[in-house]
């Protein structure tokens, strides 16, 4: 796609319009708020195919519809309220938007807005807002509870606990329930504002890795591998893959991976799986060993920054362990999550089951059919422990084919 301007953006056409000539500077933004734009882009970016289409837009106020008590005319409103916020935001209905471009078209927007203001006209940021306000209201009495608050972390595939956080930055008047003006407030804050470290957490960034803090360096190390992570060995795909995944597991989203976050996701598992204490711990034990591989330290966590890194030494940590005939850590994890999966004890795991893993890990369960497709690679109709393992294999250790794309679209 070209570069933007009134030709081909909704905003630039604005503001061109009034007569503002304003115009994008990339050194006018903070790292940390272009690194939270592109958080946001991978989340809309279903299939990863680096573009924003308007059809991946709207199928989150279509998740909406399947939670809450809404009526159609408030669904619609919303539907509507989301389609031309996007538009606005740069989303061609035809084109889409690529991922270089959302965060000027982020920018440009912002400026938009802000001359709205001035000039007395509606804020598309107030009517995305009080669309969404009118059917999170579930109960009617004109606030927004913590609950019905999870209601939109449930439709956005982010786990429910970020309701609290959230909730608490934009209940500014301490009340206990979320007035409209304060959601209003709270998503200005977030697509207009400069950036502000308040509105999430920050921490000090873990120092680089090698044999003194990551276990995967330790194991090479130990046994005579000298083999280095290079950024550029990469495809810039897999990159965004494996970040999207990061973004699943920082629950707080501070930038960091706690072992407290990961150890949640097993625990999920307990709620919903027909499964005996010993699997369930067994598997909370392979999920600890396999993210302390990872580089997830027990006291420090892992940075957002060091998470690619860290997994491209484990992998290499996984050949060596091949090479060398020793336990594979990625078939451990697969076979603890199978032996809680197989919920009748035949022995493979169905479709059914697989939702199950889905359910856990807040993915559309409608992920599963794709995930089994690729996994079952006899055609057998259920899914062989070696498959599982095969799978979660190709993920983790190979490099990037696009073949995986379509199971690996979603946060999980």
């Amino acid at each position: 796609m070209p570069g933007l301007d009134e030709t081909n953006n909704e905003s630039y056409r604005y503001l061109r319009s009034v007569g503002n000539n304003w115009q994008f500077n990339i050194e006018d933004l903070h790292p940390k708020m272009i690194s939270r734009l592109y958080k946001r882009f991978d989340t809309f970016d279903l299939d990863c195919d680096g573009r924003m289409d308007m059809d991946e837009i709207l199928y989150w106020p279509d998740r909406m519809r399947q939670l809450v008590n809404a009526t159609d005319e408030q669904v619609e409103k919303m539907r509507a309220a989301v389609y031309k916020f996007f538009l606005n935001k740069g989303v061609d209905p035809v084109n889409g938007l690529t991922r270089e471009n959302w965060v000027e078209s982020n920018r440009v927007f912002a400026e938009a807005e802000r001359e709205r203001e001035r000039r007395g006209e509606e804020s598309l940021i107030a009517m995305l807002s009080n669309a969404y306000y009118d059917v999170l209201d579930d109960d009617g009495d004109g606030t927004v509870s913590v609950d019905e608050l999870k209601t939109m972390m449930k439709a956005f595939d982010v786990p429910q606990e970020a309701a609290y956080t959230f909730f608490e930055k934009a209940d500014t008047d301490k009340s206990g329930a979320l007035e409209r003006p304060e959601l209003v407030h709270l998503f200005r804050k977030f697509w207009m504002e400069p950036y502000d470290p308040h509105i999430e957490k920050t921490q000090d960034k873990m120092p680089g890795l090698d044999e003194t803090n990551n276990e995967s360096y330790r194991y090479l190390r130990s046994v005579g591998n000298n083999w280095q992570f290079n950024i550029e060995d990469l495809h810039p795909k897999m990159i965004s893959r494996l970040y999207k995944r990061f973004d699943t597991f920082d629950l707080d989203c501070d930038g960091r991976m706690d072992m407290g976050e990961i150890l949640y996701w097993p625990d999920r598992m307990r709620q919903l799986v027909n499964a005996t204490d010993e699997q369930v711990e067994k598997m909370r034990a392979a999920v600890y060993k396999f993210f302390l591989n990872k580089g997830v330290d027990p006291v420090n966590g892992l940075t957002r920054e060091n998470w690619v890194e860290s997994n491209k030494v484990f992998a290499e940590a996984e050949r060596e362990r091949e090479r060398r005939g020793e336990e594979s850590l990625i078939a451990m994890l697969s076979n603890a999550y199978y032996d809680v999966l197989d919920d009748d004890g035949d022995g493979t795991v169905s479709v059914d089951e697989l939702k199950t893993m889905m359910k856990a890990f807040d993915v559309p369960q409608e992920a599963a059919y794709t995930f089994f497709e690729k996994a079952d690679t006899d055609k057998s109709g259920a899914l062989e422990r070696p498959e599982l393992v095969h799978l979660f294999r190709k993920f983790w250790m190979e490099p990037y084919d696009p073949q995986w794309d379509g199971v690996y679209a979603y946060k999980y």
